[in-house]
C-alpha cells in the first residue's frame, strides 16, 4: 500500500501541481525517504527528536504535535547551527539599514549651500 500512497500524493494530489522533471524527481525522492515501514511502526525520526507517533485519533494527533514537535532551529532543516546566526546577523542589518534610511540617516551637511 505504500507504493499506492506514494503514487496518489506524488502523482495525483501534487503530480498536477509539479510542471518541472527536476521537482518532479525531488518530490519522488522524498516520498520514497518518508513512506517506509519505519513511519508506521514509529521508528521513524520525522525531524530531529521528533519521532513519528503511532496510529492515534486527530485529536490526539494534534495534541502530540503541539506538545512534542520541536522549536524551530537549523537543525530541523538539515543546516548547520551557525546559519541561525547568519540569519539574525543578516536580518538585524537589513533592519538597521532600513531605520537609518527611514530616518534620513547621517548626512553631515549643516544645511548651507554654498555656491
Amino acid at each position: 500500500p505504500r507504493e499506492d500512497l506514494r503514487y496518489i500524493i506524488g502523482e495525483i494530489m501534487y503530480g498536477g501541481h509539479i510542471t518541472d522533471h527536476w521537482d518532479r524527481r525531488t518530490c519522488t525522492s522524498y516520498l520514497e525517504g518518508l513512506m517506509t515501514d519505519q513511519l508506521v511502526d514509529g521508528n521513524f525520526e520525522l525531524a530531529h527528536g521528533f519521532i513519528c507517533p503511532p496510529p492515534m485519533s486527530y485529536e490526539d494527533y494534534t495534541q502530540y504535535i503541539q506538545q512534542e514537535l520541536p522549536s524551530e532551529s537549523p537543525l530541523l532543516f538539515g543546516l548547520p547551527s551557525n546559519a541561525d546566526i547568519v540569519f539574525l546577523t543578516v536580518e538585524s542589518e537589513f533592519v538597521y539599514s532600513m531605520i537609518m534610511e527611514l530616518s534620513g540617516g547621517s548626512t553631515g551637511g549643516g544645511g548651507e549651500i554654498k555656491e
